[in-house]
């Protein structure tokens, strides 16, 4: 039996947020055992509460003895409901990239309470959110490196201040983040207490291992990775980002392989230029593919594309199904070719997730075989 539905109390639950406020957020949270709940927060009178331990200690209030976290798991499943039949406001979190503002200074703390990640750490793995967040700044030429533009490439160096660098978590979340369906986030540090700008979404293209020293002076291998700046259609309105046309000589076969081929990583690449133009290539591979296969129709609704190209070629725009960039390389099975209005609909819309959720199903069958 779910103990959330002997929870008949709104009462209760207020009475939950009165104590949370009178305690603080920290030491309500430590007394009852519970962590935050980002992803689905408890909002009321303007202020921002942890849902699940709300409804854990509220049942408490109702009944005498507070629900401990392992008695019931919290979400959509659980808590949510909950806490909406007694007209509690609880929505899921917007995604990272859709609620920061590019070039906008935040602090770090805010940023740990919002999203979670590892405060000491140079990259940054949210339990809640599909997101690294990736910070840099000049106090990397303490240990050896520096990051910067080369040729419309950022190279970021990976963490590690000692010995050869490794894919400790945090670099191997980088190199794996289209594998895992995470999105890359990029802060440039200002300063002791001047927080951290926002620099947008990224793509990590390649990584290369260089040679350089620790910050006791030692040689060592440093790893470098080639991050891509990369557009979504949930933030970006203004410029429509279309599959490209299909090379007309080449069967949908070979197409098919040419995508499978260009869907994985390159390892290391000497030039930054060179990293940028193999990935515009292999994506153009995976986007020639996906056109292709797709026939003009939209691969989210069924609907033919609403118009065609001066070219001739209809208009169908691509979205990666497991992450928020709408650009690079990826796995023919993850990158649909749908109409604008499908696209706007899983960025934008009500249903957006279970629209994008039937597009992920859709995509595995086609691609079974």
């Amino acid at each position: 039996m779910n103990p959330l539905s002997l929870l008949t109390s709104p009462d209760a639950v207020k009475a939950a947020m009165a104590e949370c406020d009178q305690l603080g957020r920290e030491a309500f949270l430590d007394k009852y055992g519970y962590k935050y709940s980002r992803l689905y927060p408890l909002h009321y009178n303007g202020k921002t509460y942890d849902s699940k331990a709300i409804v854990g200690v509220a049942y408490g209030k109702q009944h005498g003895t507070a629900l401990k976290a392992r008695d019931f798991s919290g979400g959509l499943a659980t808590v949510v409901p909950a806490l909406s039949r007694f007209g509690f406001d609880v929505k899921e979190a917007s995604h990272p990239v859709v609620s920061l503002v590019k070039g906008t200074t935040y602090f770090r703390k805010d940023l740990l309470e919002q999203y979670g990640g590892q405060l000491q750490k140079g990259i940054w793995t949210p339990r809640e959110f599909p997101v690294v967040l990736m910070f840099t700044g000049d106090s990397g030429k303490t240990y050896g490196y520096s990051d910067g533009w080369t040729d419309g490439i950022y190279q970021y160096t990976g963490e590690g201040q000692s010995g050869d660098m490794t894919f400790t978590p945090g670099n191997k979340a980088i190199r794996d983040h289209r594998e895992n369906g995470k999105d890359l986030l990029l802060f440039e540090d200002l300063g002791k207490g001047k927080g951290v700008r926002y620099t947008g979404l990224f793509e990590c293209a390649s990584w290369d291992e260089i040679s350089g020293t620790d910050k006791a002076k030692q040689p060592r291998k440093i790893i470098v990775f080639n991050l891509i700046p990369v557009e979504t259609s949930a933030t970006n309105t203004d410029i429509p980002i279309e599959i490209s046309q299909p090379i007309k000589d080449q069967s949908l076969k070979e197409l098919r392989q040419a995508a499978y081929a260009a869907s994985g990583m390159d390892k290391a690449i000497s030039k930054a230029s060179d990293a940028k133009r193999s990935w515009y290539v292999r994506s153009a591979k995976v986007r020639d593919y996906v056109l292709a296969r797709s026939e003009g129709i939209c691969e989210a609704c069924d609907e033919p594309a609403p118009f065609l190209k001066k070219d001739g070629s209809p208009y169908l725009e691509p979205h990666h199904t497991t992450r928020l960039a709408d650009e690079g390389p990826d796995h023919p099975a993850c990158v649909g070719a749908i109409c604008p209005t499908c696209h706007r609909r899983i960025h934008s819309g009500e249903d957006g997730a279970l629209w994008n959720k039937e597009l992920q199903k859709r995509l595995k069958a086609k691609e079974a075989h």
